[in-house]
């Protein structure tokens, strides 16, 4: 069993003689194996959930795993409305003592239940929105910009908030700082011959991280003072829609797509039809299943699901081991899965010998 935590009591303390449980909603009974365990079986996923995302969807998803695990001693979710989820869960059914980690850290969102004691951390995932246009602008400008922009991470927990997070850089952090020194004038849109037209077709507005997005991009348009004109549609969690705006957007012939995919694959159609057309395609956050698309701008999801594995590797890995549950974004798309592949990585997670 575990013990509650207090803000006054150094972690290290409460620490001591911890397990450490990893869970997976495809699993059974607690004398079950696990699903995945570390090389020298301290550390073990017993339970593993697609919560698409959503808070609701994580807190029943924690519900079923408290139902059917006696000892939980950490939760990693894939973003930080479904660790607040499992985390509700577990406050309601009053089980003390549970660790919850998450991911975005947006400052109303993750960053503030850290804060609040809710989060023990969260992990930064770059909306992009203001980098998204000024990459816009560049391409309009015609300098050569990266195929592939991939973005650091910052750690929140209680010890880094005052500090603003702990940086983990990655190489598009610095690629991105020199074209914004060189293209200065670019930015600031000097270089249009006319208006620029984006369209962007952003995949669920309604999940507070895209709306953050959404919002960067729109305070970044509006700093151009008219010389960025945004044409922005929401497919409301459809990837069929989401195909269609897409290809509504090359027939109204803006200037550039943005689009942020809700799925790999559906869109890939859309998105050649705009290269075709020789409109430039930007990706956010979720990868295409294809080529088909002019720069990815995003954050490195294997490496903060890494960073993940490393908090918890140091919070729990020197206790022994114990049991997590794992509570994962839509298994469809890319981020979920690396976040899942860079948290394994840094456990040492592997299934196990006959499982």
């Amino acid at each position: 069993m575990t013990a509650k935590r207090s803000a006054d009591v150094p972690l290290s303390h409460l620490l001591a003689g911890l397990p450490l449980l990893v869970a997976c909603a495809c699993g059974g009974t607690a004398d079950e194996p696990p699903l995945l365990t570390s090389a020298d079986g301290s550390l073990r996923v017993v339970f593993r959930a697609d919560a698409r995302w959503l808070q609701e969807n994580g807190k029943a998803e924690m519900e079923s795993a408290l139902a059917r695990f006696a000892d939980i001693d950490l939760v990693y979710a894939h973003n930080d409305p479904m660790a607040r989820g499992a985390q509700l869960a577990a406050e309601q059914a009053g089980r003390d003592g549970i660790r919850f980690v998450g991911i975005d850290a947006l400052p109303h969102e993750g960053v503030r239940y850290v804060e609040e004691g809710k989060l023990d951390a969260t992990f930064l995932y770059p909306t992009c929105g203001a980098e998204a246009i000024d990459v816009a602008l560049l391409l309009a400008a015609g300098v050569d910009v990266p195929r592939d922009l991939v973005l650091g991470t910052r750690v929140f927990t209680r010890e880094t908030l005052a500090s603003g997070g702990r940086p983990v850089p990655a190489p598009g952090d610095a690629v991105l700082a020199e074209l914004r020194t060189a293209h200065a004038a670019a930015l600031r849109g000097e270089s249009l011959g006319a208006t620029l037209r984006v369209g962007m077709s952003q995949c669920n507005s309604a999940e507070p991280w895209r709306a953050q997005m959404n919002a960067d991009i729109r305070r970044r348009v509006d700093e151009l003072a008219g010389r960025v004109v945004l044409d922005e549609r929401d497919a409301q969690n459809d990837s069929n829609v989401q195909r269609e705006q897409v290809l509504e957007l090359v027939a109204a012939a803006v200037d550039v797509i943005l689009v942020s995919p809700k799925e790999e694959v559906v869109i890939v159609p859309a998105a050649r039809e705009a290269l075709a057309n020789g409109i430039p395609v930007v990706v956010l956050d979720r990868k295409l299943g294809s080529g088909d698309y002019t720069v990815f701008l995003g954050g490195d999801n294997v490496a903060i699901g890494r960073a993940a594995g490393e908090f918890v590797k140091a919070v729990l890995g020197a206790t022994g081991g114990g049991n997590i549950v794992e509570i994962e974004g839509l298994t469809t798309s890319s981020p979920a899965r690396e976040r899942h592949d860079g948290f394994a990585e840094a456990l040492g997670l592997r299934a196990p010998a006959g499982g």
